[in-house]
C-alpha cells in the first residue's frame, strides 16, 4: 500500500490542509478503531499500512474485552481526540474508512511484493463491519465518491516504469465515441437467391 497515495486521496476526500494533519486524523479514526474491534481483525486491517503510519497506531493485547460502541459515542470518541464536533468526526471517519476500502478491494491490481514468508491478504473495513454494531456498519462499508485507479494508487516512479499512464480500471466515458465504419443490418430482410443455370424458371 503505497502511503502517499493514500494520505492523499485521505487529505482531498477529508479536505485537509496536509499530509501531517491526514496522518494524524487517519491514526486518530484506526486507533478509536482499535478499541472496538477484536485483535486479530485489527491486525490484519492495519497489516498492509505503511510503516511509518503503523508505528504511530497502539498495538491491542489478545486477552482484552472488546467494546460495544454504538455510532455516536464512536464518533464522540473520535470528535474528542480530534478536537471537532461531531458533524466533522463523522466526515472525516467516513474519508478514512472510504479510502481504506477503495485500495483494499484495488490491491489485487498491484504486482505484490516478494516476501520471504506469506503475506496475509488485506482486510478492508467492509470486510470487518459484522463485527461492529448494526448502525455502524454502513459507515464501515463507504466508498468513495472518485473512482481508485491503479496509476493513482502508485507513485511517480512506479508509474514511470510501468511506462504507462492508463488506468487499468477505466471510468464511464462521458460521451459515445462513434464507430470508423458503421454498419448496417437489415434484420427482417430475405437473402437474395442467385438463379443459376439448373435451376427451373
Amino acid at each position: 500500500m503505497d502511503q502517499h497515495d493514500l494520505l492523499t486521496r485521505i487529505q482531498r476526500s477529508g479536505r485537509l490542509h496536509g499530509r501531517n494533519e491526514s496522518r494524524r486524523v487517519t491514526a486518530t479514526v484506526l486507533g478509536v478503531l482499535s478499541e472496538l474491534l477484536p485483535a486479530s481483525a485489527y491486525r490484519r486491517l492495519t497489516a498492509h499500512l505503511p510503516e511509518d503510519l503503523r508505528r504511530t497506531l497502539p498495538r491491542p493485547e489478545s486477552d482484552r474485552i472488546v467494546e460495544i460502541v454504538d455510532c455516536r459515542r464512536f464518533l464522540d470518541r473520535v470528535a474528542d481526540r480530534l478536537y471537532t464536533d461531531g458533524g466533522d468526526a463523522a466526515f472525516l471517519v467516513r474519508a478514512v474508512l472510504s479510502e481504506l476500502n477503495a485500495t483494499a478491494d484495488s490491491a489485487h491490481l498491484l504486482p505484490r511484493p516478494v516476501a520471504p514468508y506469506p503475506v496475509p491478504r488485506a482486510v478492508s473495513p467492509a470486510e470487518v463491519a459484522h463485527l461492529v454494531p448494526t448502525d455502524l456498519r454502513a459507515l464501515f462499508r463507504s466508498r468513495p465518491l472518485e473512482p481508485w485507479t491503479v496509476d493513482a494508487g502508485a507513485s511517480g516512479m512506479e508509474a514511470l516504469l510501468r511506462g504507462t499512464s492508463r488506468p487499468l480500471i477505466a471510468e464511464r466515458p462521458t460521451r459515445a465515441v462513434p464507430a470508423e465504419r458503421p454498419i448496417r443490418v437489415a434484420v427482417n430482410e430475405r437473402p437474395t437467391r442467385i438463379p443459376t443455370a439448373d435451376a427451373k424458371v
